[in-house]
């Protein structure tokens, strides 16, 4: 990969005359204030105007005008759907806006072996669309999917209401083609033996390379789906109610939250539906076969009938539209207010929802004199919450006063052992929590991923990462493991440890469907432990005796390979640099905060550090 000649800077006239002549023939080229500024804007109203917009006259032209930027030094701001919540893209002046909607060619659709190949501005729902008559579609289903594309869902790694049971989208991402700030270009595939950098890419929300083509899994779509409604007297029996659902070995397709305060304030926009006396509801998607729908729905039903004040269900299309549409309109109510909003997005394990439901309500009668109400809706099956504050914009309290709430709400989900963000991603609008996240060691090892990748820094500027802190150590041991893998020159140190620290502990979280292990514990001991649980997790390989799981993980190729990404939520590491502590990713069954560093350490074999904890996901035994 070569280096950038300079680093990257704002354009001034004279460089935006020279760039603009260089480009020409690559894109058409738009100096519209008008179209600079819609553009530049996402759903939300948030973003800025750049100076040029560029939409290349096809894909092959990414690379050539990539190399260009690099050459002049100028600052690339990528723009797909623009249905990201997290102000990830926010262009100005002396900035280029390269409008990627136009590269929306459907390539090949392989319905035997069940993949597809797109553009990554191929919208969501049109790719639905297009599938659907196969009888199968691509699983990510954010709200956002009228908008957003997927190259757009790959690099926020977005989830959607059904992520509880078929996972986000870097479970569904087989390959992606992209093109790298020097104009080079690189195809990272679930295929490739070594560090998993594909998994690094996804979620990168566009600082890392340009994506311009993926390969997606597909799945059949379920031939029958019901929905069922529980309204419950506190947020602790709505928990626990989940938990003992997914404990009968269940795996509803979708349940989503909204707490009484998001009920109440949605009914001054729309009939919402739903019982106002409730202060939590939770909404249940079963599918499957015709008899796997019959089985699960009646164990569904009797459980929430154990514990619900009231139970509703629907079969018929029309009614599971009724029954969803408060919860799936929500967003457009927002916007349709007139009120000014926030949308939040931040994850706890499942079991602590009932803890961050009441610490958000807390904040909301603190700040009362400056917001209205604070709506809480989410993802309940793994956690990932979206608390929506809303407040009159003729307020004079409500700036300080949405400020402080939202400091708050992020410290309690933190202290709750969650993350800043579990599915809209860091933008510009979390970039301060990062080091409430993450230790400076751990920034650090995100910041040479950013260098090694984008060293002049022309992707995407101001995304993600804060401002340099002196506290952050020097990791150039850890940045050039991340440079030789990337450039495929990563050898494999015999001597290197896989692991460090000697934990052998193993804990099942039941009511979060997690597993934290130490990193020596053996296969046969896990296997064990699990077996007396009555849990599983797809990263334990039914045989491999005195095998230990870090050395698994490290070492892994494969179907052991495949089974471990899709299964690892966590992993607490040494960074080669000084065997540092750090920890990457959680209990959290939803995280993009930052690059997804432990990815590096599957199949690292030691290169950027030993293992020392890791945690996975389980399932109930069927």
């Amino acid at each position: 990969m070569s280096t950038p000649t300079r680093q990257a800077t704002n354009l001034d006239s004279a460089a935006t005359e020279r760039f603009t002549a260089a480009v020409a023939g690559h894109a058409e080229i738009v100096t519209d204030e008008t179209v600079l500024t819609d553009r530049g804007h996402d759903f939300w109203g948030v973003g800025g105007t750049a100076d040029l917009l560029l939409r290349p006259h096809n894909r092959d032209e990414i690379a050539a005008i990539m190399r260009i930027a690099s050459e002049y030094g100028v600052a690339i701001v990528p723009r797909g759907g623009a249905s990201n919540c997290s102000g990830g893209m926010m262009p100005e002046r002396g900035r280029v806006l390269l409008d990627l909607s136009g590269l929306n060619q459907i390539i090949d659709v392989d319905v035997a072996g069940r993949r597809a190949r797109v553009e990554a501005g191929v919208i969501n729902s049109d790719l639905q669309d297009v599938l659907a008559p196969h009888g199968l579609c691509f699983s990510p289903d954010p709200v956002s999917a009228h908008l957003a594309t997927v190259g757009g869902n790959l690099i926020e790694n977005a989830g959607g209401p059904h992520a509880l049971k078929y996972g986000v989208t870097y479970n569904h991402i087989l390959a992606a083609e992209v093109v790298l700030p020097d104009g080079s270009t690189v195809t990272f595939s679930v295929d490739d033996d070594g560090p998993d950098l594909l998994g690094v890419i996804i979620g990168s929300e566009g600082t890392l390379g340009i994506v311009t083509e993926v390969t997606v899994a597909l799945r059949p779509i379920a031939p029958v789906t019901h929905s069922l409604m529980g309204a419950f007297a506190s947020a602790r029996e709505a928990a626990d109610t989940i938990s003992a659902i997914i404990a009968t070995g269940v795996v509803p397709s979708a349940v989503e939250w909204l707490d009484r305060d998001g009920i109440a304030g949605l009914q001054q926009f729309y009939d919402t539906g739903y019982p106002l006396d409730a202060d939590s509801i939770v909404l249940i998607d079963v599918d499957g076969t015709a008899a796997e729908v019959a089985r699960d729905q009646a164990i569904v039903e009797r459980v929430l009938r154990e514990h619900a004040t009231e139970v509703r269900v629907a079969e018929a299309d029309k009614d599971r539209a009724a029954l969803w549409y408060g919860r799936l309109h929500a967003p457009d109510s927002v916007v349709a207010s007139g009120k000014g909003f926030f949308i939040g997005d931040v994850t706890v394990p499942r079991d602590r929802i009932p803890e961050m439901q009441q610490a958000i309500q807390a904040t909301a009668e603190r700040h009362k004199d400056g917001l209205l109400f604070i709506a809480v809706c989410g993802h309940a099956g793994d956690g990932d919450l979206h608390p929506t504050t809303f407040y009159d914009k003729d307020n004079p309290k409500a700036a300080a006063a949405l400020k402080a709430a939202n400091d708050e709400i992020i410290a309690a989900a933190l202290k709750l052992g969650g993350t800043i963000t579990g599915e809209h991603g860091v933008g510009t609008e979390k970039v301060a929590f990062m080091t409430q996240r993450f230790t400076p060691v751990e920034i650090a090892a995100q910041r040479a991923i950013k260098a090694v990748f984008d060293p002049a820094g022309l992707l995407n500027p101001g995304v993600m990462l804060p401002e340099v802190s002196p506290a952050e150590p020097d990791v150039h041991r850890f940045g050039a493991a991340v440079r030789d893998a990337l450039t495929g020159k990563l050898t494999t140190d015999t001597g290197a440890p896989l692991t460090s620290g000697g934990n052998t502990d193993i804990a099942v979280n039941l009511g979060n469907l997690s597993l934290v292990v130490g990193a020596e514990a053996t296969l046969d001991e896990i296997r064990s432990h699990l077996d007396e649980q009555g849990v599983v997790c797809v990263a334990v390989p039914a045989t491999g005796g005195e095998r230990t799981i870090g050395e698994l993980v490290a070492t892994a190729t494969g179907d052991e390979r495949i089974e471990v990404r899709h299964a690892l939520l966590g992993a607490d590491v040494t960074l080669i640099d000084g065997d540092t502590p750090a920890r990457f990713g959680a209990e959290t069954m939803k995280d993009v905060a930052g690059y997804d560093t432990k990815r590096l350490y599957i199949g690292g074999h030691g290169a950027f550090g030993a293992l020392t904890n890791l945690i996975f996901k389980i399932k109930v035994k069927a």
